[in-house]
């Protein structure tokens, strides 16, 4: 090995080293409620353990942050434009939540356009062959997991527009697009999830070499790799309830300490 190559490895070893400090969410999240398998929805939900996100994976993401900040600032810059990325009230992300928080939607923002209209504010960065089919075909064909995340912002917030603009990462290009509340795509995003809250998830598939299983931060879980942690919500016998918390099914009772008919909680095989 080279020293060049021992210094990018030193790199990628300070990530691999890094403590994971943030927490594992416990709740069904508008930024993956178009994630076509109804079990990584569930595993969410009830806060299953996520696979380790590789260093690469890790700048990725960052790097994504980055550019939501400078696009931000981009949009502010035009004047007539008017951003708010925190919520005025809370100082924190704009966010809204149902069932408890059971189910949880964070926006990067409401915006004002030059009509006077506020809507829901969406950034996205994208590789320069996924912007042009962005570009090209919309946000619904281009990235239908998109374009159900900005539509459960709309249904949870009842703001029913949003301003969806993406920068593409490798000619710092902008693209935007204004997206309409589709009252049926919400209707079949509400039934999917109360399908997942009545424990009636099933896996997209029952191969993990399967192309959609590959780069789930469930996966271990998933197949058997890793069992999450022994508590009421991780159990079969549990269900979420209306105030955030769980209720045992097999004591009709709410669901505080595990007893002794504990049993990991599995999702339905494909059908």
């Amino acid at each position: 090995m080279s020293l060049a190559e021992q210094s990018v490895k030193l790199i990628d070893d300070s990530y691999e080293n890094e403590e994971r400090t943030e927490l594992v969410r416990d709740y069904i999240e508008a930024s993956a409620v178009g994630h076509p398998c109804d079990a990584m929805l569930a595993f969410s939900l009830r806060g299953y353990p996520e696979d380790k996100p590789s260093p690469r994976l890790k700048r990725i993401f960052r790097l994504g942050h980055i550019l939501e900040d400078e696009t931000v600032r981009d949009l502010k810059k035009g004047g007539d434009v008017i951003v708010w990325e925190k919520d005025g009230l809370t100082g924190k992300q704009y966010s809204y939540e149902e069932l408890g928080g059971h189910i949880v939607c964070h926006m990067d923002g409401h915006i004002e356009l030059t009509d006077g209209k506020v809507r829901v504010l969406e950034i996205k960065s994208m590789n320069d062959a996924s912007w042009k089919k962005f570009v090209k075909e919309g946000v619904k064909i281009s990235h239908p997991r998109y374009f159900s995340q900005c539509q459960m912002m709309m249904g949870m917030s009842g703001i029913h527009e949003s301003f969806f603009i993406a920068v593409n990462k490798n000619t710092s290009e902008y693209h935007a697009e204004i997206i309409a509340f589709d009252t049926f795509e919400y209707s079949h995003i509400q039934d999917r999830i109360n399908r997942i809250l009545a424990n009636q998830a099933r896996r997209i598939s029952e191969d993990e070499s399967d192309w959609r299983c590959r780069d789930c931060f469930k996966r271990s879980v998933c197949w058997g790799k890793i069992d999450p942690p022994k508590a009421c919500q991780t159990c079969a016998h549990s269900y979420p309830n209306a105030n955030g918390g769980w209720h045992c099914g097999k004591h009709d009772k709410q669901a505080v300490n595990v007893c002794e008919q504990y049993e990991i909680y599995k999702p339905l095989p494909k059908e």
